[in-house]
């Protein structure tokens, strides 16, 4: 799409996940914004995804990379792809479980052009299934001592009152960012592959360079809250996903918020977890869990060998 001389290129990652991805790409062209370039970056699929994108939207390039990259790698490499071929101004990062509003890429490009300090804008997402109903109003709020990440509004029913325009730490679902910026920051941290909050992390280090992230609620989206992972904890989710909390918190939260968190939440969360996974007879969680910890562990102790 232009805006004078802005260019934006989306940026779409999938594996297995065919017909909501076609949906998605349907969604995406049916958008009254012409001039898109669409990247789909495949990171392993096997079910046709590949064949199917190239059938019905040759317009699309899409990549099949023979292994899952994990998110935050293979959204870098679909970057890479999407400035390679087309050097666009900015990136669209969604997910492949988005519908889209008209004005959608319209609206979050808009505000670029009135603050040269903005470097990334996030829209406001509803339930795709009962679409009066927030998923995202506003961006994630975090906290760190509880472990605890959710997005603004979530659940309420959208009678207008998360329409103000605001600074926000955006979530990687349905994200806009400059290309310089994207460029300059490195793009998504690899550390929390396979899965993790690499989106965050991302908004944080562009805050922390100075530069603004803004919720624009004009921009919707339509989000089918797709969950890999299922119910419950696996022992690989629990082993990444506390691993990767800890470099997260180790990295973005103050002395008082990490020391809050080892006092209090740190206890309490193991405890429960204990509790709700014993019951549910998941001892591979609890295992995950010990192993991610460990792992860190580990890692902390060789850095300050390192450093020393």
């Amino acid at each position: 799409m232009k805006t004078g001389i802005e260019t934006v290129a989306v940026i779409i990652l999938t594996v297995d996940q065919q017909e909501r991805t076609l949906e998605c790409l349907a969604s995406l062209t049916d958008l009254e914004e012409s001039g898109l370039q669409v990247v789909v970056w495949d990171n392993g699929s096997r079910d046709g995804t590949v064949a199917a994108i190239r059938e019905a939207f040759p317009q699309v390039l899409v990549h099949h990379h023979p292994r899952n990259l994990g998110v935050a790698s293979g959204r870098n490499a679909g970057a890479r792809l999407a400035l390679e071929r087309f050097s666009p101004t900015h990136l669209l990062f969604v997910d492949n479980d988005m519908l889209f509003k008209n004005g959608f890429v319209r609206e979050l490009l808009r505000p670029f052009s009135e603050d040269d300090r903005l470097g990334q804008t996030q829209a406001k997402l509803r339930f795709a299934d009962d679409r009066e109903r927030l998923n995202d109003g506003g961006g994630a709020k975090i906290d760190f001592v509880l472990w605890q990440v959710t997005p603004v509004g979530y659940g309420e029913t959208d009678r207008g009152q998360h329409d103000t325009v605001r600074e926000c730490v955006a979530c990687g679902g349905a994200m806009m960012v400059r290309a310089d910026v994207f460029r300059e920051l490195g793009g998504f941290d690899p550390t929390f592959d396979p899965f993790g909050p690499e989106d965050l992390d991302f908004s944080l280090r562009l805050k922390e360079a100075g530069y603004r992230a803004l919720y624009v609620p004009r921009a919707i989206a339509y989000h089918s809250v797709s969950h890999t992972f299922g119910a419950g904890y696996s022992e690989e989710y629990a082993r990444h996903k506390s691993r990767h909390w800890f470099t997260f918190m180790r990295r973005h939260a103050s002395p008082i918020e990490q020391l809050g968190f080892y006092l209090v939440g740190a206890p309490y969360l193991t405890i429960r977890a204990i509790l709700r996974e014993s019951r549910r007879g998941n001892l591979g969680a609890l295992r995950g869990l010990a192993r991610g910890i460990l792992s860190l562990s580990r890692s902390s102790a060789r850095t300050k060998d390192r450093e020393q």
